[in-house]
């Protein structure tokens, strides 16, 4: 057997075999509003009230994308094989949790989040749906939620950094927000499409500002207090493109037309 005879086999047992996580995956529309985003970029504390973002109406994925789908899309594009991606796109614990290029070492973790990828081939797998990562805002102002139950998320989302998950659960195996997306604390970290915009710049340094992540930051941020906004986006400002992680995945977001 031949190995494309072989990865159309394998898609077809993923495809009749039952997917173990309760809710249907696919794109939820996300209604335009505004968040108040954690930095300020005009020197924030006076101007306090004013500090908002708006969010254009736009798609995201209801769960992050698994390891079934991920295994899918490897499949058909075998330059994202973990013996085939350039170390340029991807670090070497790419995949590391799959036993080989086309096999989940357990087979338990196919409807778990895909981790162990990068920007770069997170990216091309949105890009061949014809999608696109979100943007920090648009992930943000998900999690925001309108502000429904903001001080429950911010515990929920500390307590998990304080104790992080083993391996990954199912998707959806928590609770929707109100905007029916699942997974967005609790689960894996997520790539977004601009995770470094927020990186601090000789820019910013030379101009005076605080840098949001040193010393006296939190006079320039909306929320002082939000803890988990400022690990998140310390987090994302460490990230570099290649870079791969066991608890880093994603989702995927569409503009709405």
């Amino acid at each position: 057997m031949n190995d494309q005879s072989f990865q159309w086999l394998l898609i077809l047992f993923m495809a009749a075999s039952p997917a173990l996580a309760a809710p249907v995956d696919g794109l939820v529309l996300i209604q335009n509003g505004s968040y108040r985003p954690l930095y300020l970029e005009n020197g924030g504390a006076d101007n306090l009230k004013d500090q908002s973002t708006y969010v254009e109406t736009f798609w995201l994925d209801r769960v992050p994308v698994t390891n079934r789908q991920y295994l899918e899309f490897v499949a058909k594009s075998p330059e994202w094989k973990k013996s085939s991606v350039k170390r340029a796109f991807a670090d070497s614990s790419y995949l590391q949790h799959w036993s080989g290029d086309l096999a989940i070492q357990n087979l338990g973790e196919l409807d778990s989040p895909a981790v162990n990828v990068s920007w770069f081939s997170a990216s091309a797998y949105c890009e061949s749906l014809g999608e696109r990562l979100p943007t920090t805002d648009e992930w943000e102002y998900a999690l925001a939620d309108n502000g429904r139950d903001n001080e429950e998320v911010q515990k929920r989302t500390l307590d998990w950094y304080a104790v992080p998950n083993a391996t990954p659960p199912h998707v959806g195996s928590g609770s929707a927000n109100g905007f029916g997306i699942f997974d967005l604390v609790g689960s894996v970290w997520e790539w977004t499409l601009d995770f470094n915009s927020f990186m601090v710049s000789s820019d910013i340094r030379d101009s005076g500002q605080k840098s949001l992540f040193c010393g006296g930051g939190s006079l320039d941020t909306s929320n002082p207090k939000d803890y988990a906004a400022f690990m998140r986006y310390s987090y994302r400002a460490s990230l570099q493109g290649s870079f791969t992680g066991k608890n880093l995945g994603f989702r995927c977001a569409k503009d709405f037309k």
